[in-house]
């Protein structure tokens, strides 16, 4: 074959021109110049650059540059160059933002929206951040059931490269839900399953829970939760295969139609727990006790979980850190029985390696680390990990507690990192508040809760009432010569105005020392010694003569001891646990009150349902007098808090002449509480509702004489309320009615208390 002299030359003529080509880019680049930038240092843009002064140019290298800048979101447009050896970058910054607003929000409030926004002042403006922040701000609607929100961001230019945003909200009407169906339900009505889900039909009486608007992430939740209810009455086949949403014409409402496959109900078949590889120290037979399924019982697929969650407890606290039980279902069809296997894989026994501390910058280590259950060297325990996070979080001294465990070049040894984040501990409050026995009340709190990063306490405090005046000081070092001791002192001064009730005021003057120890893990054992100067002063003429005989001062020395068991998970809203207090007072040691006092407080919490909280809790004391002169204001009194329904002191021995209440020398009380939610809306408030029985009864030991009304009768009360963790402090308000009650009783069906601190 030939090759003609055209082909040849035309040949030629491509390599010459692509050898041109290559020398002209093959160029070494002399010069780099950056132009347009206002904000961003050059030498910064050119540290985005593939190349430096002397390197050769590639144009390849032009669409990397470009992406590079675009990407760091500084820039609006990037454009690049090359002549005569001098690459030149021409950029437009982004603008900054001066300001962000919101227009047309009425459902959820600025600061909310701010929270949510990517978008802040001085922040550099970005057209993909805005549209994140409208996707976000529409989320927070569609979760509030206002799915026909739109909202549009409009750019506001002001000189020097800056902009201002306004999101512009157009809230709409809230989408609600006309009728709720379901598709192959037999088992269970439509009623049934319309109880289980959270989704429900629009109705008045649902103002307050949010629960009656579209969702359609709720919708999967619902799913789920028909799935369980079924799993757990029987039906192992059931399956929700769709939740479908119908828009009206109107676009005003929503029908949804959930379907439902139930298949035929199962009972427990063989139950088994196998041991999938060997651990030192753990047998099969240790695990099968805890396993409560029995062949022939009903399937359940909770009770499944529950004794898998048991068993993952029980192998996280013998010392077992990395673990998988799996259970194993077995469906005979024929004889509509599911045989479950719990496969247990559990790695080796480990131990504590190292713990690190992150995040304290100003508390020490050493008071993050004597709250720890675990120390270097010690079994690792998952039971003991949960109870050193929840010690950290009671301190109140961080925002973020976090313990986690990591793996290190040891299999048997383990890594914790403890990561805190500090929040202040320092509080100064003034406050305000009424309640319906102080009547307007006025507060001042100065106290640091964790002095100088060393745990300790110090507080300065005094509140003025209509009725009361009660001013505190106190120092408490919790861990007292290193070892795990409360030590503190206290002193204060308190006047009271019983002038309503008995017709006398009290003045006290005194303080104390108390020491607290550790008698276990959630048992405590308190001491104290304290004095106080009393005087019963400003007795009306009309007053008591039980009262009159015992104006003046007197003095008390007082010993004390309180055993205390408490394992609940908040003091001030427990949903679960349960907290026994027993204190024995002594008053004597030469003073002028002398007496035997005991005081037993018991509450149990459990969590009934989801929010559901039940409570009971009961009271009893005792006070023997030595001298038989116990002065009044040392007597028992219930509390209008205590027994809702009567006013303080309202119960128990009068006088039979002025009616002034006496107190009583032995009382017991009892509560019965059940809480609950009042919807998304006020939950996410803080609110509670609150249901309650309330019982008491307050005597003295002669009983009933010829100057004073004592009745043998337990009184109790039944009402309701709400509790409101309002930005101002706790608020409880409560309409009780007393049931029970003797002719002498005081009465209060309305209670309100609120603090404030500002």
């Amino acid at each position: 074959m030939t090759t003609s002299p055209r082909v040849f030359s035309a040949l030629a003529m491509v390599v010459g021109l692509s050898a041109i080509s290559l020398s002209a880019w093959a160029e070494a680049i002399r010069q780099i110049a950056v132009e347009g930038n206002q904000r961003v240092e050059s030498e910064t843009i050119g540290s985005y650059l593939p190349f430096k002064v002397g390197d050769d140019y590639s144009p390849a290298a032009s669409s990397r540059i470009i992406k590079g800048l675009y990407s760091t979101g500084l820039f609006a447009n990037v454009a690049v160059g090359f002549d005569e050896g001098v690459v030149t970058v021409k950029v437009v910054e982004n603008p900054l933002v001066n300001r962000v607003a919101f227009e047309g929000n009425d459902a959820i409030d600025t600061i909310r929206l701010e929270e949510m926004t990517q978008l802040k002042t001085r922040a550099i403006y970005s057209p993909a951040k805005v549209q994140a922040d409208v996707k976000a701000l529409q989320a927070a609607y569609r979760s509030r059931g206002m799915f026909t929100t739109t909202v549009n961001a409009q750019l506001i230019e002001r000189d020097q490269n800056r902009v201002d945003v306004v999101y512009v909200v157009d809230e709409g009407d809230k989408t609600k839900i006309s009728r709720i169906n379901f598709v192959g339900n037999q088992r269970f009505s439509d009623g049934d399953l319309q109880d289980v889900i959270a989704t429900k039909t629009s109705a008045w009486w649902r103002f307050l829970s949010g629960g009656d608007t579209y969702d359609p992430a709720r919708l999967e939740v619902d799913k789920d939760l028909v799935r369980r209810h079924y799993l757990s009455r029987g039906y192992a086949d059931v399956q929700v295969t769709s939740a479908v949403a119908e828009l009206s014409r109107d676009s005003k409402e929503f029908i949804i139609t959930y379907t439902v496959f139930e298949g035929p109900k199962y009972d427990f078949g063989n139950i088994d727990v196998a041991l999938n590889a060997e651990a030192e120290g753990l047998q099969t037979s240790e695990l099968k006790p805890l396993v409560t399924l029995q062949p022939g019982e009903l399937f359940n697929a909770g009770r499944v979980d529950d004794n898998t969650d048991k068993l993952i407890d029980y192998l996280g606290k013998s010392g077992f850190a990395f673990l998988d039980v799996k259970p194993d279902y077995r469906k005979d069809e024929a004889a509509r029985t599911v045989d479950v296997v719990f496969n247990v894989t559990p790695g080796p026994r480990v131990y504590v390696n190292r713990i690190n501390i992150e995040g304290n910058t100003r508390t020490r280590d050493y008071v993050l680390r004597r709250e720890m259950r675990l120390a270097e060297g010690d079994a690792f325990s998952s039971d003991k990990i949960k109870r050193s996070k929840d010690r950290l979080t009671y301190l109140d001294y961080f925002k973020k507690v976090d313990v986690e465990r990591a793996e290190t070049d040891q299999p048997d040894r383990v890594d914790l990192n403890v990561k805190v984040e500090e929040q202040s501990t320092g509080e100064f409050n003034v406050g305000a508040g009424y309640s319906t026995f102080d009547g307007l009340l006025a507060t001042a709190d100065v106290r640091e809760r964790n002095f100088m990063g060393k745990g300790q306490e110090v507080a300065v405090k005094f509140a003025v009432s209509q009725r009361k005046q009660d001013y505190n000081l106190s120092f408490t070092e919790p861990y007292f010569m290193g070892q795990e001791l409360a030590a503190g002192v206290d002193l204060f001064n308190q006047q009271t105005d019983y002038q309503s009730e008995s017709s006398y005021d009290v003045a006290s003057t005194g303080g104390g020392l108390r020491l607290g120890f550790p008698m276990s893990e959630f048992t405590k054992n308190t001491i104290g010694l304290g004095f106080k100067e009393t005087k019963i002063e400003n007795v009306g003429s009309a007053a008591s003569q039980f009262i009159r005989r015992e104006q003046g001062k007197r003095s008390s020395a007082t010993l004390s001891n309180t055993w205390a068991f408490d394992n609940r998970d908040s003091y001030l809203t427990p949903t679960r646990g349960s907290r026994v207090a027993l204190t024995a007072d002594y008053s004597g040691l030469g003073s002028d009150v002398n007496y035997l006092k005991g005081l037993a407080n018991v509450s149990w919490h459990h969590e009934v349902w989801d929010d559901l909280v039940f409570s009971a809790a009961g009271r009893a004391g005792a006070i023997y007098d030595f001298g038989q002169d116990l002065p009044v204001y040392d007597h028992y009194a219930i509390s209008n808090q205590a027994l809702r329904g009567f006013e303080y002191n309202g119960i128990g021995p009068r006088d039979r002449v002025t009616g002034d209440a006496l107190g009583g020398k032995y009382m017991v009380g009892h509560n019965l509480e059940l809480s609950f939610p009042l919807g998304s809306a006020m939950d996410d408030l803080g609110v509670k509702g609150l249901v309650f029985n309330d019982g008491g009864i307050v005597k003295s030991f002669e009983g009933a004489t010829s100057g004073v009304i004592d009745a043998d009768l337990y009184r109790m009360s039944v009402g309701a309320g709400i509790f409101w963790r309002s930005p101002i402090g706790p608020l409880k308000l409560s309409l009780a009615m007393p049931v029970v009650k003797a002719s002498e009783d005081r009465t209060q069906m309305f209670n309100f208390s609120v603090g404030s601190s500002f």
